[in-house]
């Protein structure tokens, strides 16, 4: 009877939860507007911005086209394009350190950080602006890989279903990497510092999955690590599948260390 009445009070109430929800939503799309503009507007404006694009886009085609080795598209004598997404996870291991160091870290030392937590933002938009505006910024930044599969398809004929995978994939993994990078970034002042600890929390997450790695722990501890690896989640798009448990693994990833970003901000707030 008690759960009838609920549910009754919920559907005669369901408008007005509607129109709440509606302008909660509004206001949320309103503040990231903000957020993501003045994020974005501080990578534009700054050097590193443009340096980071340029590096790793001529980096990253110098070794897909060429590589260090015998690897290298030109050698393999395949359109294929699993070497270029077998290079953009190593990439982006230096680089986005780079993007996330600055995003805390920077407020904190310059005074700011305390102006924004009294702004009437809640701290999981304020969370949300940073890391959706650096995860844009990376979209730009494949964005002008775009010529490279254009040369494969020209040149060849390659698994178009794997080009779409593999750059799905490298957004889920960038978003994990920017997601580490806040919450390093949330604890450190200097941004130097905020940097290499970003790089080397990175850094083992994705060398977790290798095998070198592996043979230091047993069989069932070594099976977890494996599972809590990005470089085992990350390895499906890479050469073309669209795993639900790996897309799933990467979400919660993601979750989890915004949620724990929101928890800093808090404590920092009180």
């Amino acid at each position: 009877m008690q759960i009838f009445d609920k549910l009754q009070d919920y559907i005669l109430n369901f408008p007005k939860n509607t129109k709440r929800m509606l302008y909660k939503s509004n206001i949320l799309r309103k503040h990231l507007k903000v957020l993501i503009k003045k994020e974005l507007f501080a990578f534009i404006n700054t050097p590193i911005g443009y340096i980071f694009s340029a590096f790793f886009v001529i980096l990253l085609n110098f070794l897909f086209f060429f590589g260090l080795g015998k690897n290298s598209f030109w050698d393999l004598k395949s359109a294929s394009m699993e070497q270029f997404f077998l290079w953009i996870p190593i990439l982006f291991i230096i680089f986005i350190p780079a993007i996330t160091m600055r995003l805390w870290s920077e407020e904190d030392r310059n005074g700011t950080l305390e102006i924004l937590l009294t702004l009437p933002y809640e701290n999981y938009e304020l969370v949300l602006g940073k890391f959706l505006a650096a995860l844009i910024f990376i979209c730009l930044a494949l964005l002008a890989t775009i010529l490279t599969p254009l040369t494969v398809i020209i040149l060849g004929n390659p698994d178009k279903g794997l080009i779409l995978s593999g750059y799905f994939g490298s957004l889920l993994l960038a978003a994990s990497y920017i997601s580490i990078g806040l919450v390093v970034s949330s604890l450190n002042r200097d941004q130097i510092t905020a940097y290499v600890l970003t790089l080397l929390s990175c850094l083992v997450f994705f060398l977790m999955g290798y095998q070198p790695i592996l043979q230091f722990f047993g069989y069932e501890f070594g099976e977890l690590v494996t599972y809590l690896s990005l470089s085992s989640h990350f390895e499906s798009f890479r050469i073309g599948i669209l795993n639900l448990r790996d897309f799933v693994y990467l979400l919660s990833f993601i979750s989890l260390l915004l949620g724990i970003n929101v928890i800093i901000l808090r404590t920092q707030k009180s």
